[in-house]
């Protein structure tokens, strides 16, 4: 499935994105449409569910490949338990939890057993996104609501604990998370 992109901009752009060269090895994953914000052209961006929609009111702009190239793709996570195969979009996966030998996937929906070891998932799974906060868990950092002391809530409501030794590191590392996606305010 291709990422869909749009790029809204006044008249006077529109041409100088359109122009860009839209370069790269990701190139055939991409759908992009250039719109006009005058609001003739407007109601043909209801029509279309996008994943991206860029807006250059007026000014200087980015060029359209420089934003390409900071656009996530959708990556996908495959993992195996009871015979049965399970493929998650990596960013709806909340977490991973490991106790008794037994790890779970958590995601918004619930938790789903995997046959898996937690330190061969860490090594799978994007440094970026992911990071290990004790011997038990492996977080998606998109889905941390907040961080207190040594606590952490995850979107979902539960509740987890970073290790001692992992604190500085995951402060670090999300920090940096943050900065990254423009949520730091």
């Amino acid at each position: 499935m291709k990422m869909k992109i749009a790029f809204l901009s006044n008249e006077q752009q529109l041409p100088e994105l359109q122009g860009d060269n839209i370069a790269g090895s990701r190139k055939h994953l991409l759908k992009v449409d250039y719109y006009s914000m005058e609001e003739k052209h407007l109601p043909k961006l209801d029509c279309t569910v996008y994943d991206v929609i860029v807006i250059y009111p007026k000014g200087e702009a980015a060029s359209c490949g420089e934003i390409i190239s900071q656009v996530k793709m959708k990556e996908k996570y495959t993992a195996f338990f009871n015979g049965q195969t399970w493929v998650f979009d990596i960013r709806d996966i909340f977490f991973f939890e490991s106790y008794y030998r037994k790890t779970s996937v958590v995601i918004e929906s619930g938790k789903i057993r995997i046959r898996a070891k937690l330190d061969e998932e860490e090594k799978r799974l994007p440094k970026e996104q992911f990071i290990r906060i004790n011997r038990h868990n492996i977080v998606n950092m998109q889905y941390v609501r907040t961080v207190k002391g040594e606590t952490i809530v995850m979107q979902n409501g539960e509740v987890l604990f970073i290790n001692d030794a992992r604190r500085k590191k995951f402060e670090k590392r999300y920090l940096e998370y943050l900065e990254i996606n423009f949520m730091l305010l």
